[in-house]
């Protein structure tokens, strides 16, 4: 065991020659044992190009937030407090308005790259609505919506004396006050679905969008002279209340419903903007909370994180081994999280056993019988606790430092999953107190004729395990709201119009750059007060002095990580952070310090948080 510990010790410091930077000295010391909150001013860019005077800058302004307080979300749902993620955000607001110059080259840009056609499904739907206050005509301009947000990163941003690299943007785009005005949709085309090859941004109207970001930079752009559009059901301009549930699902019409006698009164289009800006760009994309803790699926001292799927053959006509990819799940989590050594295994129950048979058969609630879900009053929760209490049936050991997410995966028929057909896969958490616990998915041939396999599902459940939250629910801080897609927050589903694996619309396979900026971050503070957390104990020790060596490595790392999160390298601050805190565990193991303290600690508390799953979105699929 020492001559292991030597080696990393070895290791690390050959690592910390590469890494550390001249800028490592800039001071960063913190009491020992006290919480930490790494602060950041944070500009957001609002531009509004084309909007010629029709923005009322007070009105938008009003309701945006001076900053925000991140915490781990799910344990709310409990009754109990979320994690101060020891991160706090200040914003500060540019509002900018470009030239003449300006917008019309960005107009001509557009052109450029489009290709004409018919109306989308859904144009010609807003076209036979009743109250509708125009009739979308073609030719219709489909536009690729990554290419609109390079432009805008790297030509936009410099024109404006925009520093993209270090501030957040929203472009909010309208057309139709020029004379050139075309009817548009913006498209994203390029990626397919790993298994079953399919072409989502190709294929369906549904994806057919108005607002994108996120693929190049800290940049969103929300265009509502695009569409009208599925996702947002702003194409329904009929009716204001789409479920019936008694309560207006609020959403952003295209913009020449905003007049007398349309869909929106005119003087609302400023504060609607607003609404956009903070509960989309800001709660969900920029500066998001993490839906469980990311700390709790970190690896030990020198361990690892494992993917481990156990697949379920519950379908005699196919083999769930045909669609799934664990080389391409290895990539995209080894591309989001790089400085940690990740493996993915698979094994294959063919064909699934009686056990797990009827466990699926009663969450599918095609089996009537009592069994362990009995104490949780939800048969939902029946894939939780019989997996939970027959882990060792089905998982292997692992190296006792590694992190094993574990992964149920059904191959199996739509008769077979009764009323939760439709449903993809969800991250389940411990029904205790909001701590995430294992992830189920399932397949079938229906699924894979709309062109779902396991692996881009593996890859958005295990980034909800791992902490992430959709962009299109969220929390906001400064409200203590914690809100979904619904009722009058309907329209944060454009949050979804992003570049993540985490949205519903499948046109994007991998973690964007909001994704990895937020996470990052997440992981940079978690660390680093984990780190000191235990040098209260390390430096009280008569021995201390023995691992002093370890304790300013430890420092230097610090250091570099929190000059590295000052200069928005996100990915770099948590990879130093880590590097911090392993090598104060190492000492504190030298020491024989116990670290079972720093395990997640949260009051334990009858509750009954909402337990639901990622589904396919219909109608739209």
């Amino acid at each position: 065991m020492q001559k292991r510990i030597l080696m990393l010790l070895g290791v690390l410091l050959l690592v910390s020659m590469r890494v550390l930077p001249a800028s490592a000295a800039t001071p960063c010391d913190q009491p020992p044992g006290e919480p930490i909150t790494f602060e950041q001013d944070i500009q957001i860019n609002l531009v509004f190009i084309g909007y010629d005077g029709a923005i009322d800058e007070a009105d938008l302004l009003d309701g945006l937030p001076a900053g925000y307080l991140p915490l781990v979300r799910y344990p709310q749902f409990y009754g109990l407090p979320g994690r101060d993620l020891g991160l706090e955000f200040h914003f500060s607001y540019n509002v900018l308005y470009p030239d003449q110059r300006f917008e019309d080259a960005f107009f001509s840009y557009l052109t450029s790259i489009a290709t004409a056609g018919d109306p989308t499904e859904f144009q010609t739907h807003y076209n036979n609505m009743l109250a509708n206050v125009l009739d979308v005509i073609p030719p219709v301009l489909y536009i690729d919506a990554p290419s609109v947000e390079k432009w805008l990163t790297a030509v936009g941003h410099k024109r404006l004396g925009i520093d993209p690299k270090h501030s957040y943007t929203i472009f909010f785009i309208n057309w139709y006050s020029r004379p050139d005005f075309q009817f548009h949709v913006y498209t994203k085309t390029n990626e397919i679905d790993p298994d079953t090859g399919y072409n989502f941004g190709a294929e369906r109207a549904s994806r057919k969008m108005i607002a994108w970001g996120g693929t190049y930079g800290y940049t969103w752009f929300y265009d509502l002279s695009a569409g009208p559009e599925a996702w947002t059901d702003n194409y329904y301009v009929d009716v204001l209340d789409l479920d019936g549930n008694g309560t207006e699902d609020y959403r952003m019409p295209p913009v020449w419903e905003y007049a007398a006698g349309g869909y929106r009164d005119p003087s609302a289009l400023s504060n609607d903007l607003g609404l956009i800006t903070r509960f989309v760009g800001i709660n969900l994309l920029f500066t998001s909370s993490p839906l469980y803790d990311p700390l709790v699926t970190a690896p030990g001292l020198g361990g690892g994180k494992v993917v481990h799927v156990e697949m379920f053959e519950d379908d005699d006509a196919s083999s769930g081994l045909d669609w799934i990819d664990t080389a391409y799940i290895y990539q995209k989590m080894r591309q989001f999280e790089p400085y940690y050594r990740w493996n993915v295994a698979l094994e294959d129950n063919d064909p699934i056993d009686d056990a797990a048979e009827r466990a699926f058969r009663i969450f599918a609630e095609l089996l009537s019988e009592s069994d362990c879900w009995d104490p949780y009053g939800d048969p939902y929760a029946e894939l939780f606790c019989f997996f939970d209490g027959n882990m060792a049936s089905y998982v292997p050991d692992y190296g006792p430092h590694d992190y094993v997410g574990k992964v149920f995966a059904f191959n199996t028929t739509a008769a077979n999953l009764g009323p939760h057909y439709g449903l993809l896969g969800f991250s389940d958490d411990n029904w205790i107190d909001g701590t995430q616990s294992y992830v189920f998915q399932f397949d079938s041939a229906e699924y894979r004729d709309l062109g779902y396999g396991f692996s881009s599902t593996t890859v958005h459940e295990f980034g909800h395990h791992i902490g992430l939250s959709h962009p299109h629910d969220g929390y906001d801080s400064a409200m203590g709201l914690d809100y979904g897609s619904s009722d009058e927050y309907y329209f944060a589903w454009s949050g979804d119009e992003s570049d993540t694996v985490m949205h519903y619309i499948s046109l994007s396979n991998s973690f964007g750059r909001f994704d990895r900026a937020n996470m990052h971050r997440y992981e940079f503070a978690g660390f680093l007060n984990w780190a000191n957390g235990l040098l209260d104990d390390i430096l009280a020790h008569p021995d201390a002095g023995t691992v002093a060596p370890l304790l300013e490595l430890a420092a230097q790392y610090r250091c570099a990580g929190v000059a590295y999160f000052d200069a928005w390298q996100y990915q770099q601050s948590a990879r130093l952070a880590r590097a911090s805190y392993q090598v104060t565990l190492l000492a504190a193991n030298l020491l024989g310090i116990s670290t079972a303290e720093l395990a997640p600690k949260l009051r334990i508390v009858p509750g009954a948080a909402p337990h639901e799953g990622d589904p396919i979105r219909y109608p739209y699929n």
